[in-house]
């Protein structure tokens, strides 16, 4: 038995997969297995992939016959089902590593008796072969070197980490014993909840905090590129997430941290949602955002240290304000111009439901806003004028991020007090 199994997947990249593979053949740990998986490439990869296996027996060719629908996952899963060693690796078959990699992952866990480790890694623009830090490097700053143990704050704080498992090392007997495996589905970055699958399973990880490995962007025909609804497609790990975490009665202790990835997400793919996929990405949303207190969106926020923009369309989304939402996701500052609060409000929920709208906002915020509860009510009749909804609309918007603001800390208080009553 190998003491390591190293899984890449492949997928129609000949130009990029001898590098890879002789990034493997190099690694100083020379007890390993290369399981490389090929999901039905059209390419020569297949037939690269077989050469290199038929130079060193290390290297197991998997070629699947066609293209599968569960993408990566499926792949990576192929290569789990076969892998005999000790520990496993990943490696992406347009990425590289470098030669101590698996040796320094691999020596940091098991001298601490860890069951994964992690490194850093670097990005690598394919066009130009600059290499620049990935979106969590600053992450790194609070992150001691040496082993770490998996409390439940100490595993928030890694699962805020990008979900990538290819600058990780696990325990294959993690994986075997809590039956960890990729999740196959219509799915992008199927990295996640595996992420969260084998963090939240493990006792222990150890830090190498030095960059092991090269991961390259900006490829042509890579699922990172893409920037359209496909990309909607990641929020549904969230319920895949949320139901495992039901299941081992963990949901209570991470359904914050679970939200606060959905915000970050929503963070991310909003700035570069065209706008006729607006309403599709607040459609695929607004039912997660459903299942959650208004106390809890706001315990995720703080949590995640999200800005105004997250808080904004957070807040829009989980009122059913499409039309608020718009505003923020088009980068339009809040007005105070009447006509054109209500010209927007109009545009996008109708003279009835801004009516409706108005009308519960009012209702529901006199009792906690001073100055509202000095406004004589609004009373709205089957036949609203525009006129009446300027008004009504103008007064309101006005107070709007003031109210929220103080509402928020109202309800964070009241959090922090039922805490401590608790405690």
């Amino acid at each position: 038995m190998p003491q390591l199994s190293i899984i890449v997947t492949a997928y129609n990249i000949e130009s990029y997969i001898e590098q890879c593979l002789d990034s493997v053949a190099a690694q100083t740990i020379t007890d390993f297995e290369a399981l490389v998986v090929d999901d039905g490439s059209s390419d020569s990869t297949p037939e690269k992939i077989q050469a290199y296996a038929d130079r060193d027996s290390r290297f197991i060719p998997v070629l699947l016959g066609e293209n599968s629908p569960g993408g990566v996952a499926t792949a990576a899963n192929a290569g789990l089902e076969r892998a005999r060693g000790e520990w496993v690796g990943f490696v992406d078959g347009d990425d590289w590593a470098e030669p101590d990699m698996f040796e320094k992952l691999l020596r940091a866990a098991a001298d601490t008796g860890a069951d994964l480790s992690m490194c850093k890694y670097s990005e690598v623009d394919d066009a130009t072969g600059q290499p620049k830090e990935p979106a969590d490097a600053r992450r790194w700053d609070s992150v001691s070197p040496g082993l770490h143990r998996l409390d439940p704050e100490g595993t928030k704080t890694f699962l805020r980490f990008i979900a990538v498992p290819w600058r990780k090392l696990y325990r294959r007997s993690l994986l075997e014993d809590n039956g960890i495996r990729f999740p196959v589905g219509d799915y992008f970055y199927e990295d996640n909840p595996f992420h969260w699958f084998s963090l939240v399973s493990a006792g222990s990880i150890a830090i190498v905090p030095e960059v092991l490995c090269y991961h390259r962007v900006a490829r042509a025909g890579q699922t990172m590129a893409t920037a359209d609804e496909r990309l909607f497609k990641i929020f549904a790990h969230h319920d895949t997430i949320h139901a495992w975490l039901e299941s081992r009665g963990l949901l209570e202790t991470y359904q914050t941290t679970l939200l606060s990835w959905v915000i970050s997400q929503l963070e991310w793919i909003s700035r570069r949602t065209p706008q006729n996929l607006r309403k599709t990405l607040y459609e695929t949303v607004q039912p997660i955002f459903a299942q959650y207190t208004l106390p809890l969106i706001i315990q995720a926020l703080n949590e995640g240290n999200k800005g105004e923009y997250a808080r904004r369309l957070s807040t829009a989304i989980a009122k059913q304000n499409y039309a608020r939402y718009e505003l923020v996701i088009g980068g339009r500052p809040a007005t105070n111009n009447p006509a054109l609060v209500a010209v927007h409000h109009l545009r996008y929920s109708g003279v009835r439901k801004t009516a409706e709208l108005t009308r519960n906002y009012a209702r529901n915020r006199m009792r906690d806003s001073t100055r509202l509860s000095q406004l004589r009510p609004l009373s709205w009749r089957s036949t609203e004028s525009n006129a009446d909804l300027m008004f009504g609309l103008a007064i309101l918007q006005q107070q709007l991020d003031q109210i929220d603001q103080r509402l928020a800390r109202i309800e964070a208080s009241q959090q922090r007090s039922g805490r401590d009553e608790r405690d």
